[in-house]
């Protein structure tokens, strides 16, 4: 089903909003769409500050095993909405079944109402674990203890604890949550773009990553790469497959979501098996918005040419003339013409004002286009004169007929359209009212065959019966 694109946040307001530093750091939620139902389990260890961080959860199976997929979505609602209603001191965020979904970026309806009452029991059920893992701003230190994501909630809904359309929820965060967001330990989300990702695993890679981008003890601080070993780093995003090829695969689909929209310039994986590690290049805040960009200049990336290059040959000569020679590009091309640097040539027959490229064989120039088109026009024209021309000569000379051969002209016309659709007396009729000058033949037949190409020829008779009523 495919998700709703939404551009401005539920208040209307294009914002950069908040989140939880922690939370989005630690990465308690798998980002796997679907697990096995025994993946009930997960735990993992990192170094903080020369000292071991240790960070586990567990769910029972009941439950559909540990958090993952949809629930990072469901979640992460839950916390903007909460520091949207002001952060208050017992935790509590009251909303409705709709408000939670919109916030999400999921559609409000009852497959969604499904996912969001699962959410909930398994976000109330699973148990975190965590040693020197958790970061307490307001006292600069790493802290430990045990917590569920959802301290407790309540569904005032027409079925028992199932979340339906219209109902009303009062979900209170856990301690640890609320403390830190009060304590403003909090980093920027652009939910604009994280709602545009198609899918949770790549919303939940995105957020994941977003937040190693921020030194942890000073989120003012942000790096423009990002280094780790690929099986510490499949333990942190919670990926149940170890086996490196498996890692690779599942990322894969969000690695190149992320390229393709700017946000990532580029994925390094370096060394193999066990050792093997992953480098993340982050790409501007400008790259993020390529979706935006117009089809030619995104043509003109696709074939290498560097983006700011692009948009300034776009700028600069318009969109037809880049269009013109992108289409001279393509057929040099396929014609074979010798290519040490595709894209530093394309911009060179862009720039090109001298004739330096000829035409390949067979390739209509943007010249050329235009004067097949004016010949196209000129030879309707023309036709069109000839046609009316010969019209005008026809008419002239059915008028400079008598009355009587007119009519009789006439209804011999008549009678090859209408065949025996009138009765024999009707024609008769018809030739009186021509030959008596009360009806003109000519604009009559004109009628007749317009009626009868057009599908029409019903409403024509009814007229003409109208003609021939007896003493009409």
């Amino acid at each position: 089903m495919a998700r709703e694109r939404r551009r401005k946040d539920i208040s209307g307001q294009m914002l950069q909003r908040l989140t939880e530093a922690n939370v989005a750091r630690l990465g308690l939620i798998s980002i796997q769409e679907r697990i096995p139902a025994d993946f009930t389990r997960w735990e993992y260890e990192f170094e903080v500050e020369g000292r071991q961080g240790h960070l586990a959860c567990f769910s029972p199976t009941e439950y559909g095993g540990v958090p993952h997929g949809l629930d990072g979505d469901i979640a992460n609602a839950f916390i903007d909405l909460f520091i949207e209603q002001g952060s208050p001191e017992n935790g509590a965020v009251a909303t409705t079944a709709s408000q939670v979904l919109l916030r999400a970026g999921l559609h409000n309806n009852g497959h969604y109402h499904r996912v969001l009452t699962e959410s909930l029991r398994r976000l109330k059920q699973a148990t975190y674990t965590m040693s020197h893992a958790w970061r307490d701003h307001e006292h600069q230190r790493w802290t430990s203890g045990t917590f569920s994501y959802i301290l407790d909630y309540e569904v005032t809904s027409p079925e028992r604890d199932t979340v339906t359309e219209g109902a009303v929820l009062s979900v209170t965060l856990a301690r640890q949550i609320v403390k830190s967001i009060r304590s403003k330990y909090v980093k920027p989300l652009d939910y604009v773009f994280l709602t545009s990702l198609e899918r949770p695993l790549t919303r939940a890679l995105y957020r994941l990553l977003d937040a190693k981008r921020y030194d942890p003890q000073d989120l003012t601080q942000r790096v423009v790469s990002y280094q780790v070993n690929l099986l510490e780093w499949a333990a942190e995003c919670k990926i149940v497959d170890l086996r490196t090829d498996k890692i690779r695969r599942t990322l894969e689909g969000a690695h190149e979501e992320l390229k393709a929209r700017g946000y990532l310039h580029d994925v390094v994986y370096e060394g193999r098996g066990k050792k093997q590690t992953l480098t993340y290049v982050f790409g501007s805040p400008e790259k993020a918005l390529e979706s935006l960009e117009t089809p030619m200049v995104v043509a003109l990336v696709e074939r290498r040419v560097a983006r700011p290059v692009a948009r300034k040959l776009v700028e600069s000569l318009g969109e037809g003339h880049v269009a013109a020679r992108l289409k001279k590009f393509d057929a040099l091309k396929a014609s074979g013409y010798k290519m040490r640097n595709p894209s530093a040539l394309l911009v060179d027959v862009i720039k090109d004002a001298e004739g330096k490229y000829p035409d390949p064989p067979g390739m209509v120039s943007p010249e050329q286009e235009v004067e097949q088109q004016q010949t196209k026009v000129r030879r309707q024209t023309q036709v069109l004169q000839e046609v009316e021309e010969s019209e005008a000569q026809r008419e002239a000379a059915f008028r400079a007929l008598s009355l009587e051969d007119q009519a009789e002209k006439a209804l011999r016309t008549l009678q090859v359209l209408l065949k025996g659709r009138l009765e024999t007396s009707q024609y008769a009729r018809l030739r009186t009212a021509i030959a008596d000058g009360r009806t003109d033949g000519t604009v009559l037949v004109k009628e007749a065959t317009r009626a009868v190409f057009e599908g029409r020829a019903e409403e024509l008779l009814d007229q003409l019966r109208s003609l021939t009523v007896e003493g009409s």
